[in-house]
């Protein structure tokens, strides 16, 4: 039979209160946080990660997934790893890009990591000082396109993300 310390016994006690409850203690909240800031670091030194944010899905998949081998629920589990990594970032001091910045058509500049060699709308080659598109045409119907989509209703949106390949 396997013995267990004290110490292990409290430490699985206090682990199975936290389950029941959804919430972390302060204690193992802070040491969690520190743990991940300095991770988070360490790739960003290391030049593993891209971006800030480059860690933000696998470690949260993480956290969620330990929790819920600890007993929490899902959901409780899974707000417990979003509030977690929130407080990650907040001491990292990242901020998120807006939602223009997001999007795949967003302006590389020269000298970044991915430079644009191709025209968004049609995919002809661009040549000279063309930085996103390789004609007018292209700009205007490119930016048509856009400017329907942020302003169809909820709807129309719904079916052009089912139709739309």
């Amino acid at each position: 039979m396997l013995m267990v310390s004290p110490y292990m016994e409290r430490r699985l006690a206090r682990r199975k209160r936290d389950a029941v409850r959804g919430r972390f203690g302060n204690e193992r909240f802070d040491t969690l946080t520190k743990e991940i800031v300095a991770l988070h670091r360490l790739a960003r030194e290391a030049g593993m990660i891209a971006s800030i944010f480059g860690l933000e899905g696998p470690l949260r998949a993480a956290v969620r997934a330990d929790l819920c081998r600890q007993g929490w629920r899902w959901r409780d589990a899974d707000l417990a790893a979003r509030t977690v990594l929130d407080e990650v970032y907040r001491r990292l001091r990242a901020e998120r890009p807006d939602w223009n910045e997001g999007q795949p058509e967003h302006v590389a500049l020269p000298g970044l990591q991915i430079e644009r060699t191709r025209c968004i709308r049609c995919h002809k080659k661009l040549t000279g000082e063309q930085t996103k598109f390789c004609s007018t045409l292209c700009a205007t119907s490119h930016h048509s396109a856009i400017r329907w989509r942020k302003e169809c209703s909820e709807e129309w949106a719904m079916k052009a993300a089912a139709n739309w390949t």
